[in-house]
């Protein structure tokens, strides 16, 4: 599938042409695709019977949003002022210079956020998504030609990332809207069930690749079905739709209903995927990138599907733990393995919290720890419950796995001191913790390659130069794309990882970062 996201399917569609003459789709959520959206779009703008209404005033005013960490941050309205610095929270509030490109051309900016990596640790994630979301003063090399590329790249990546409404946020932050970002905000509005907002970006320009497809969907739910089938028509003489395109457009204009299923598209795109829904033949979500699992978090979804989901969309940093968490306890598990396990004991151990059985917490908790390893949720895992676990007197494996909890939430550093194990381990991680000197480790490991990172602050003259020269954000990409090399096992790639971040004074998120390193497997 390449990276080319068409809006088509991401709009979630409210009408469905099945019964005499027109038919209502069901109103819900929709996906995304996988868009190669850095290319070059080319943008035009609709036609329409009347002149369009002159476009309004971007809102400048951001509204509040939720951090990766889901703590409030608070924002303020940046003004109209460079695309490329359009931001939801300062540079500073991540402890990044406003100059992060520096003299870094933009087509190099671009290709490291291309390559920035989704399989990660959960505070690399986080400080991805932040770097993507902060206000950054343009790069020095920024020229009319490439105006607004570097914006649309962290657009994208948030996309790809399925941090679909932070993509949103930072669209409407932009002080213009061109062509191509109005084509990936119908895109996202569409994927979130926002039909409505979606429509209303085609009374501007909207990127050509989006555009035939998107006006005679939008058309059609205004509930003028002959002017979109005329319209249809038309581009499809003009060779304006392709073949796919077409004959789902055609398939959910039609006024009879035909017979059999429908066939879906090589390559699903949003709009794609809603009409195959609508058809009643949906495409499962399972398979899509993970932005198309938003859909599944509709009320219209099945408790498996929205589980499902949910999980996938957590395991990427982009949902909140408790919300997860309470669709594990909205009804009784249906069967048994995997998922239901989950369900299983996520109930059980509620339920020794609120009875404070200590004995049944313990052994819920040592139950649960490996279920959640599995599918790599220890982290959302440890935001549920440490809080409510933090102060239990647990012993043996359950006090191991509290100590854990603890680490990987950042909450109540006191009492994981108290829980460490006397081991050569415990007391390199929590000096880790503590910001404290690390005790000397000479052992091939990940314990060892951290220590190298901590005691060996010399960088390779190559990153040493990119520093020199002001580039430090290709260096913190850099760094990044090691810590998930390291994640993966390789040991050298961590370390140079951790001695970057280092070195751009984000040693705080470094430390966390190790910590993972060491209590968490990323290796298969």
């Amino acid at each position: 599938m390449t990276l080319h996201a068409s809006i088509y399917a991401a709009l979630g569609l409210s009408v469905a042409l099945f019964g005499g003459g027109a038919a209502h789709a069901q109103d819900s959520g929709a996906p995304l695709s996988a868009i190669d959206w850095l290319e070059q779009a080319m943008t035009a703008p609709l036609p329409q019977p009347t002149a369009p209404p002159q476009p309004a005033e971007p809102d400048t005013t951001i509204t509040v949003l939720p951090d990766p960490q889901f703590e409030e941050i608070s924002t303020a309205p940046l003004g109209r002022t460079e695309q490329e610095t359009t931001g939801l929270f300062t540079a500073e509030r991540i402890g990044l210079p406003r100059a992060l490109w520096g003299p870094t051309p933009p087509a190099e900016i671009i290709a490291a956020l291309v390559n920035l990596p989704a399989d990660t640790m959960p505070a690399a994630a986080r400080l991805s998504l932040r770097l993507l979301m902060a206000e950054f003063a343009p790069p020095m090399q920024n020229i009319p030609e490439t105006r607004g590329a570097v914006l649309l790249a962290r657009v994208d990546k948030l996309v790809e990332l399925g941090a679909l409404q932070q993509a949103g946020q930072l669209i409407a932050a932009a002080p213009e809207q061109s062509a191509v970002l109005n084509a990936r905000a119908f895109d996202i509005a569409l994927l979130l069930g926002e039909e409505d907002s979606a429509c209303a970006y085609m009374s501007g320009q909207i990127a050509a690749s989006h555009s035939h497809s998107a006006q005679i969907f939008c058309t059609a739910r205004r509930g003028n079905w002959q002017a979109a089938f005329g319209s249809l028509q038309a581009s499809r003489s003009l060779g304006l739709l392709d073949d796919a395109e077409a004959a789902l457009l055609t398939r959910f204009l039609e006024e009879e209903e035909r017979e059999g299923q429908v066939t879906p598209p090589h390559q699903i795109t949003p709009l794609g995927w809603r009409i195959m829904e609508a058809l009643g033949d949906p495409v499962t979500t399972a398979s899509l990138p993970v932005a198309y699992a938003h859909a599944d978090l509709r009320g219209t979804a099945g408790w498996r599907s929205q589980l499902d989901a949910a999980e996938r969309l957590t395991r990427a940093g982009v949902l909140q733990p408790n919300q997860l968490l309470g669709l594990y306890t909205q009804r009784r598990a249906a069967a048994s393995g995997g998922l239901w396990e989950r369900v299983r004991v996520v109930q059980r151990l509620d339920q020794a919290v609120q009875q404070g059985d200590v004995a049944a917490i313990g052994s819920a908790l040592t139950e649960a720890w490996p279920l959640f390893a599995a599918v790599e949720l220890e982290a959302a895992f440890a935001q549920m419950y440490a809080d409510a676990l933090a102060d239990i007197p647990l012993s043996g494996s359950a006090a191991n796995i509290l100590w854990k909890i603890l680490l990987l939430s950042q909450e109540r550093l006191d009492r994981a001191a108290a829980l460490a194990p006397d081991t050569a381990q415990g007391r390199f991680i929590m000096a880790l913790a503590e910001g404290a000197p690390l005790p000397q480790l000479s052992n091939p490991s990940m314990a060892g390659a951290v220590h190298a990172a901590f005691e060996d602050a010399a960088l390779p003259a190559q990153v040493q130069e990119l520093l020199d020269n002001g580039a430090v954000g290709l260096v913190l990409l850099g760094a990044l794309e090691q810590v998930a090399d390291g994640a993966a096992g390789d040991l050298h790639a961590a370390t140079l990882g951790l001695q970057r971040l280092n070195a751009l004074g984000l040693d705080p998120v470094a430390r966390q970062i190790a910590i993972e390193l060491l209590l968490l497997d990323r290796r298969g």
